[in-house]
Order: structure tokens, then C-alpha cells, then sequence
């Protein structure tokens, strides 16, 4: 009932429901202290979750942690108050960080969306200073939360590094890179990137060949942008369904380029690799031949 609530953002019942469970002696567990911690950093109830975490602080009973202070320092950085979200992570240092791969992967995260670089390295560090660690999660949130940060060189320094302690390729990874080539403009170094990946023998996936078409349509290098979208297409990534805008671009440029021999390609690969169902397939033919918009 508690998470019902919390998910609807229904505080007022929460509440109602929490006093309750305290009247009867029940509720005073970190979870549930939590679900309603959660709810009042959802819907920005600054001063529903300042006294609730107080309340926390002073029951000898809860035994408070670094995810707590996580919780209230989104609740702070989704209400724009972006000191007081630095100060929650400060203090949710000090509660048992050590060890624990998803406290720093949060608090990257979080340094991160209040664009402070000198603590997101600062916390990268201590995280390599843990044994074990090197997963690909950690890098992804690591160059992940540099691109938010816009810096791009800091990006590849790390991406080189986890590419030399794997020997698994996690797209996720590159991909995140290759995006944000595309989005600034820099296909040539994105271009780059995916031919060595290829010279390694690494095979791209769809969404990353996606990712590259996408970046083309936004600088207007169309015929690349469905040259990659057949790449895309031809990929058998499970559950891939392409970018349905940029999609309906590369048909409606060859439509008017009269190429119907490439668009005829496209809806073959589109049906033939089960990216979408017959029935989207045929809305996207009746585009190209007809007009209009594809609908969902």
C-alpha cells in the first residue's frame, strides 16, 4: 500500500497511512522510512522530506544510510536547489560508502547533474580505489557523467582505460560516446570510432548504427543517414525497433530523390528482421507511396 501511493504520489495518504502504522507500534523500518522519503523527493515536498529525514536522524532506532541522504539530495536537485543537494552528498559519505559500487555509481550520477566535475572525479577515484571493481556499470556511469559535463577528452581517457581491462565489448559503453559525437557534430571522430571497433572485429549493434543515422539527419548528411539506417536494419539485436522520426526521414529523402529501389530495400529489411509488426510496416510502405504521416 505504501509504494501504491508513493508511485501516485498521493503524500497526504502515505502520511495518514505511516501515522497509522506508528500507533500501532509497526512502520519504524528503514524501508518504510524510505518509500516515504522517496515520495516527498518525488513530488518536491521539500518540507515533508527536511522533517522526515530529521525525525530519521534523531530515532536511535533506524539505522540511517548513504541512500537516505541520496534520496533527500535528488528531492534537492529536482526542486533546483543545487547547494543543498551537495551538502546531502557530503553527508551521505560518511554512512558505509565503502564497498559499495552503487552508492559512487549514484553519487557520480548526482555531482554530475549539479555540473561539479572536481567532486565526480573525486568520487571516481575512490571507487578505483575499491578491489573488484572495474565493471562495466561503473564506466558507463563514469563517461556517462562526463558527456553530461561536456567533457568530452575526460570521456575518452576513461573509455580507453576500460577498453584496456576488458575483453568483453558492452556497447553501452561506446554508445554513449558515439551519441554524443553525433549530437555535437563531430560524425568524423563517431565515423572513427566504429571503424576500429569493426577493424577489431567487433561487431556494431543496431542501436549504435541508430544512434550514427540519427546524428546525420541532424546535420543534414542524409544519404548517409540511410545508407547507416539499412545498417541498423540489418542487425538482429533483440527487441531493436528503430527511430521511428528518422525512419520516416530516410523514406520521405528518397521518396523525394525518387529512389524507390532503396525505399522498397528499407521496408524489406523493416519487415523481413521483425523490427516492427506487419501492420507498422505496411503504415510505413503507404507513407512512402502515398503521403502523409506514418502513424503509431
Amino acid at each position: 500500500m505504501l509504494k501504491l501511493y508513493s508511485r501516485l504520489g498521493k503524500t497526504e495518504k502515505l502520511d495518514s497511512v505511516m501515522q497509522e502504522m506508528e500507533k500501532k507500534g509497526i512502520g519504524r523500518k528503514m524501508i518504510t522510512f524510505n518509500i516515504r522519503l522517496n515520495a516527498y523527493a518525488a513530488t518536491s515536498d521539500i518540507e515533508g522530506m527536511e522533517k522526515l529525514l530529521m525525525k530519521m536522524e534523531a530515532d536511535p532506532k533506524i539505522a540511517i544510510d548513504w541512500n537516505a541522504y541520496a534520496v533527500a539530495a535528488k528531492g534537492y536537485l529536482k526542486a533546483g536547489l543545487h547547494e543543498k543537494t551537495k551538502e546531502m552528498l557530503k553527508t551521505g559519505e560518511v554512512f558505509r560508502m565503502r564497498g559499495r559500487k552503487f552508492a559512487y555509481e549514484t553519487f557520480l550520477t548526482l555531482y554530475a547533474a549539479i555540473q561539479n566535475k572536481a567532486e565526480v572525479y573525486r568520487i571516481w577515484t575512490c571507487y578505483g580505489g575499491m578491489e573488484e571493481v572495474w565493471n562495466s556499470d561503473g564506466y558507463l556511469c563514469m563517461i556517462s557523467s562526463l558527456v553530461k559535463l561536456d567533457d568530452l577528452d575526460g570521456a575518452e581517457k576513461i573509455l580507453e582505460e576500460w577498453e584496456s581491462v576488458t575483453t568483453f565489448v558492452d556497447f553501452r559503453i561506446p554508445r554513449v560516446l558515439i551519441t554524443a559525437y553525433c549530437n555535437k557534430g563531430l560524425l568524423e571522430k563517431a565515423e572513427a570510432y566504429i571503424d576500429r571497433l569493426k577493424e577489431s572485429g567487433t561487431e556494431v549493434d543496431s542501436i549504435t548504427w541508430d544512434r550514427l543515422a540519427s546524428g546525420y539527419h541532424a546535420h543534414g548528411q542524409m544519404l548517409k543517414a540511410v545508407e547507416t539506417m539499412k545498417q541498423a536494419l540489418l542487425g538482429n539485436l533483440p527487441g531493436y525497433k528503430p527511430n521511428r522520426f528518422i525512419l520516416a526521414e530516410c523514406l520521405k529523402y528518397l521518396k523525394e530523390k525518387g529512389d524507390v529501389e532503396a525505399a522498397e530495400e528499407i521496408l524489406r529489411l523493416l519487415g523481413e528482421n521483425c523490427h516492427f509488426s506487419n501492420g507498422n510496416c505496411e503504415k510505413f510502405r503507404g507513407y512512402f507511396c502515398n503521403g502523409g504521416e506514418p502513424r503509431s
